[in-house]
Order: C-alpha cells, then structure tokens, then sequence
C-alpha cells in the first residue's frame, strides 16, 4: 500500500512538468534571426475571396490594352503605342478575307499593309485582290475642351467586282480625323473627312461613335462616305474584348441595302500585342 501511495504521489508531483516538456516538443519552432534584429513577422496567408477580388479586377479592365484604332470602317484618332503591333483578319461575303498588319515603329506613327483574298471560303476560284498600304500620324493628343486629331492614309477599298476589275466602295484614301469624348464617360465620337481621288478632289465626310456598356464590350455606329445622297452608307456593330489584347467585332455595313449596293455583314477579329524584343 505504502507503495501505491508513493507511486501515485510522484506522478502528481510531475504530471506539469512532463506537460511542459511535451508543449516544448511540440511547437512550432521559429527560425532563429540574427543578434540585435527582430523576428520578421510572417505574412498571413491571402484569402481565396481577395485572391477572386483580384481577378475579378483584371477581368473588368479587358478593353484597356486594345485601343479603338477604327470602327466598322472609319478611322479614329487613335493609334498603336510604340513597339506594338495589331492584326486583324475581316471575314466578308462570297468567302473572302482581308488581313491587315499594323505596327507602331515611333511613337505617334502607325505604319500598315493589307491583303486582300476572295473566295477564300467556299467553292469558288480563290484569288488575291491588290494589296493596301496604311499610315496614320496623331498630330494632337487632343484636352479637355480640343478633340484628337490624326492624319492618315488608307487605300483598302471594299468589294471588289471581278467584272468591272474595280471597287464597288472606294477607299478613305487621305484623311483627316478628330476623337473626343463627350457627355458621359466611355461615349467616344469621331469624325473627319476624306479623299479618294485626287485628279477632281471630291471630299467626302464621316463620323461615328462608340460607347462602352461594360469594360469588355462596346456598340459602334457610323455615317460613312458623306457627300451624294445614294452613297452614304450606315454601319453598326458591336465589339467583345475576350482579352485584353484580343477582340472580336460583328458588324452589318451599309444597313439597308441590298447585296447589289454593298450590303453585307463582317465578321472580324483583331489581335494587339508588343514586339517580342
């Protein structure tokens, strides 16, 4: 008995001191940190909604890397940054597609060529269209009160007509244009005036807006080749950013007339990016 009792008496006396030295073994331990500096306290760990926050923010800002360089078919002020450069590949009636290469060698200076295929898709006899060339120079970044304004040139017609070996639409050929924003945040206007013949100097005029219902996406309007009554043309469409880089246009040109008149709907898609050096 006097056995038990003694037995029981130092496990009593231990029980915290063992339960001391088995906290101690099972701590974390902490790196030491060098004489005379404190611990760096470690960063909590971010939380699966901020990390979603995050995301969420970028997704938001999808147009912001793709400027507006053009709408449907008329130019804006805008140009590519330094160092960059943009593809875009325009699908059109009867099969053909358009491609066109701009680069952004200085800064304010977009330089371009275009190439142009019909009967790409589908049954018929492919065969090339001649090729474009492209220059715009933004001549004024524009303020508060002053739109921006570009000049350029652009000798890309459209639909061309293998029985006339000419372009039912004539191209901008030079240009002048002005971009602003106006009443509310996101509602782009453009307009200017163009000439495509330069032995009799006709000038025609244009304009068209673009607004951004939501960051990834904008709707696109235009007056297009103003100067005879039976000429103009009225385009829209719509343009969806699925990156910041890469959107994808949808348009109907030259709304309300027929196939004859230069009536059609475009698909295009257009891809912004920086040189790989």
């Amino acid at each position: 008995m006097k056995s038990i009792a003694l037995a029981a008496a130092l496990l009593i006396y231990q029980g915290p001191y063992m339960s001391v030295l088995w906290a101690a073994d099972t701590a974390v331990s902490v790196p030491d940190s060098p004489p005379g500096q404190p611990l760096e306290p470690v960063p909590p760990p971010v939380a699966k909604s901020q990390t979603a926050a995050v995301k969420a923010d970028a997704d938001t800002d999808a147009g912001a890397e793709s400027p507006q360089v053009e709408l449907v078919d008329i130019p804006t002020a805008d140009i590519l940054d330094p160092m960059t450069y943009s593809t875009n590949f325009r699908f059109y009636n009867d099969g053909g597609i358009a491609s066109r290469l701009v680069i952004g060698p200085l800064k304010r200076v977009n330089l371009g060529v275009t190439f142009d295929a019909q009967q790409v898709i589908g049954s018929g006899d492919p065969h090339m269209v001649r090729p474009s060339v492209y220059f715009k120079l933004r001549a004024f970044d524009g303020t508060d009160a002053l739109p921006a304004l570009a000049l350029g040139y652009d000798n890309q017609a459209y639909l061309y007509q293998n029985s006339t070996h000419d372009f039912l639409e004539k191209e901008k050929g030079l240009y002048l244009v002005g971009s602003h924003e106006i009443f509310i945040p996101d509602l782009d206007l453009s307009a200017g005036m163009n000439i495509n013949e330069f032995d009799n100097t006709k000038l025609y005029g244009f304009f068209g807006a673009s607004y951004k219902i939501v960051p990834s996406f904008a709707v696109m309007a235009e007056y297009d080749n103003i100067r005879n009554a039976g000429d103009n043309r009225v385009n829209i469409g719509g343009r969806y950013w699925l990156t910041s880089y890469f959107n994808v246009d949808l348009a109907a040109r030259n709304v309300g007339r027929g196939e004859a008149r230069g009536g059609e709907r475009i698909v295009r898609l257009n891809y912004t990016s920086h040189f790989p050096f």
